[in-house]
């Protein structure tokens, strides 16, 4: 029992927590006003830098010069990005403090410590606030009362757990606390989960439980696995996770070196909102398609029109399903050693119209190369030995009259725009050589460029000739797989690709040539796992081989049809033990909407809730014309009645949220925003959004909109499931009368309530 003179206690510390926030913000404020400035000073001063030419002592003083005053620069710049983000921590510290408190006896010394989204000192540098990532932090998530320990790199200390105390902290005003034994007390995290939605997740390293902690901190694996239903926080964990790799290995690991990757544009918008949440910010996070594009950037990667459709019609397109597999993958290696003999497709090497190295001749020089060799590294050899061809082409072309009577002109020009210039014969025959040689490296760039990128191999025909060459799996009819090759053909020729041939084409010239891929990746942590083809894992495996990497997903609401990433896990980790975490608690709806949504998953995929009650789901069923009228009055509500609860209208289709978009009064357009493209942001609190994109968010309350007899397939039963479990406090079913989905006749009566 919290007594009212440890509140008043608690509450002259936050206040006293809240001073010493501001203080070190005005300072750090202060500080950056001050280098901002000497940073222009700095910039004009290296601007009028001169690099001296007179002498050669001369010009290497000034070098040295010039380059110390740009690494001083740099410097002071790093600095500047680190205080500028310990600022915008501190801010959303100000907001929250600490979230939990824990009291403790070391070597019999009594120990208070809070628990923030980042660490905090007072003015004599003691802790206040300690980063919830810091080993001594898990004595909150995993220590009970009495005999704990927690583990540094280097030791284990056990210590006696006196005291576990958690806080809700808004706009920097304590508004609950309770001592408990537990991660957090279920009453607490229950109040914490009733509260209304935000576009960004909730401050969730308050609410981490203890199997999201052993996620969160498994330093130790190399490929991690997370399966977990709806709800159940999996998304929370691989974030918290990213926080936790970057603050565990701080001393070494650039942010830039982790990149996390979402199924679409609006969910990546979505979850980087919230690493500044966790304490870290400046991740890069991706959809494979942008990532894809970053790697083939002379190729335009349209995005696939069709996903939605295939999503809803549960197509397998056969073809499509083969190059996203693991299969198609495999087939890369020995399709290249069978013509590593032969080598690739080569293209001319033209200047203008005029021949100068003939795709015979370059074939000619890879047979020459050492035959025991694989393919890639003879590529590297026969790049060398036509840069030195070329070379020798630029000394002959720099002798012809008319680069010389074209060197002559400018020499000319030279000496009428310098009349200083001194005209003896050496000085002449110097500038006149250089004039050749400016001439025909201009002429020649172009080529150069060529052989550098390995841009003289026909990569788009040995594309094609590698598809004709593999053996597609069973399944796959022969006429068919023809008529997609021509589609393939069409596209290359308007240097087009889809996603799944973009990654067997890359894949395809890595294993020909070395590619610089600039992005380094040392963790990779892929979220919504089941909508990723098993293909682009395995690029991301070739390209960062040693890098750490975390998958999470759900399996129920896996959209695409494509071979799984969980099916396919041997092949794509063979040399890798995979960790797999399994999270079956559903922490975002109630538990009158999960158990409405367990009626749409098979026995063994029952989800188990937290005890969190609300009203039940609502059936609402009307005429044609009595649906929109329903539907105008049904938003006039929620924007006048609740304004802050996050409402979704959640279609079939995209086509259905236009059409339904359309039947909104002209008043009420204002206040609802159509989302029907991922390359929008939420930026309005009531939304008309189609299922595929809905896939991973959440919602207050959602509206499940004409579910009719268009949803009858078993597919429509776990789109249906994913619809539903958007929800968090309210779900609404509407459908048309006579109309009602056969998922909607066979429901336990007492799951839902009509109208």
């Amino acid at each position: 029992m919290i007594t009212i003179n440890a509140k008043e206690q608690e509450i002259q510390h936050l206040n006293a927590t809240l001073v010493n926030i501001e203080q070190e913000k005005n300072i750090l404020s202060r500080k950056l006003q001050e280098l901002n400035g000497h940073f222009q000073s700095d910039l004009k001063e290296l601007a009028d830098i001169k690099i001296q030419t007179g002498s050669e002592e001369a010009f290497y003083e000034s070098v040295v010069e010039y380059q110390k005053h740009e690494q001083d620069l740099m410097m002071k710049y790093q600095n500047a990005q680190s205080q500028e983000k310990r600022i915008q921590t501190l801010s959303a510290m100000q907001k929250s403090p600490y979230f939990a408190r824990i009291d403790f006896k070391e070597e019999a010394l009594d120990e208070t410590l809070y628990l923030g989204i980042a660490s905090l000192r007072d003015k004599n540098e003691e802790p206040t606030i300690i980063d919830w990532r810091a080993p001594i932090a898990n004595l909150y998530y995993e220590g009970h009362l009495g005999k704990a320990s927690y583990q540094t790199d280097q030791d284990t200390f056990e210590v006696e757990l006196t005291l576990k105390r958690q806080f809700k902290i808004t706009d920097g005003k304590l508004q609950a606390m309770v001592d408990t034994n537990d991660t957090i007390n279920d009453e607490f995290l229950l109040e914490v989960l009733d509260e209304a939605s935000s576009n960004q997740m909730k401050n969730i390293v308050a609410t981490i439980q203890k199997m999201q902690n052993t996620i969160i901190r498994d330093s130790h694996s190399k490929a991690v696995l997370i399966q977990g239903i709806a709800g159940s926080g999996k998304t929370s964990a691989l974030l918290q996770r990213v926080a936790y790799i970057l603050y565990h290995n701080r001393q070494w690991l650039d942010e830039k070196q982790v990149l996390v990757f979402s199924p679409n544009r609006l969910f990546t918008d979505y979850i980087s909102m919230v690493l500044p949440s966790l304490g870290e910010s400046q991740v890069p996070t991706f959809t494979f398609n942008d990532f894809l594009q970053q790697l083939l950037p002379t190729m335009e990667i349209p995005k696939n029109t069709m996903s939605e459709e295939d999503f809803l019609a549960d197509l397998e397109n056969a073809v499509d399903s083969f190059k996203q597999s693991v299969t198609a993958v495999y087939q890369i290696k020995p399709y290249l050693k069978s013509i590593t003999a032969v080598g690739p497709l080569f293209r001319n090497l033209k200047l203008n119209d005029r021949m100068l190295l003939s795709k015979e001749q370059i074939r000619a020089y890879y047979l020459e190369t050492n035959p025991n060799l694989p393919i890639h590294q003879r590529m590297q050899l026969l790049q060398t030995r036509l840069l030195k061809k070329i070379g020798g082409l630029m000394k002959d072309e720099a002798k012809l009259p008319e680069v010389k009577t074209l060197a002559e002109e400018m020499l000319q020009q030279a000496f009428e725009d310098n009349p200083n210039l001194e005209a003896d014969e050496k000085t002449e025959r110097k500038m006149l050589k250089e004039f050749r040689q400016q001439i025909v490296k201009k002429k020649f760039r172009k080529i150069k460029r060529a052989v550098k990128n390995y841009t003289f191999i026909n990569l788009a025909a040995q594309y094609l000739h590698f598809l004709k060459s593999i053996e597609p799996v069973s399944g796959i009819d022969a006429a068919e797989y023809q008529n997609h090759l021509t589609e393939v053909k069409n596209r290359l020729r308007n240097r087009q690709l889809t996603t799944s041939d973009a990654t067997l084409y890359f894949l395809l010239a890595k294993g020909l040539y070395p590619i610089y891929v600039e992005q380094k990746g040392r963790f990779i942590f892929i979220d919504e796992m089941q909508d990723f083809p098993p293909a682009q894992v395995a690029l991301l495996r070739s390209l960062y081989p040693k890098a750490n990497i975390s998958l999470c997903g759900d399996l129920n609401q896996k959209i695409f049809g494509n071979d799984s990433i969980v099916g396919s896990l041997d092949r794509l980790f063979p040399d890798v033990e995979v960790t797999n975490y399994q999270l079956t608690t559903s922490y975002r709806s109630t538990q009158e909407i999960t158990d409405f949504a367990n009626q749409f998953l098979s026995q063994e995929d029952k989800v188990v809730a937290t005890a969190r009650h609300a009203s039940l789901p609502t059936l609402w069923t009307h005429d044609k014309s009595e649906k929109i009228t329903w539907f105008n009055q049904f938003i006039q509500e929620c924007s006048a009645e609740q304004p802050h609860l996050r409402t979704a209208i959640i279609c079939k289709t995209t086509q259905e949220c236009q059409e339904l978009y359309q039947q909104l009064d002209e008043k009420l357009k204002s206040k609802v925003q159509l989302l029907d493209s991922e390359e929008t942001f939420m930026k309005r609190d009531i939304m008309i959004i189609p299922a595929y994109l809905a896939k991973g968010l959440e919602f207050d309350r959602v509206v499940a909109w004409d579910v009719n007899q268009q949803f009858h397939t078993t597919h429509d039963q776990l789109i249906l499931y994913t619809i539903f479990t958007r929800a968090m406090h309210e779900l609404h079913i509407v459908s048309e009368k006579g109309q009602l989905s056969p998922y909607l006749l066979d429901l336990n009566p007492e799951s839902f309530q009509t109208n």
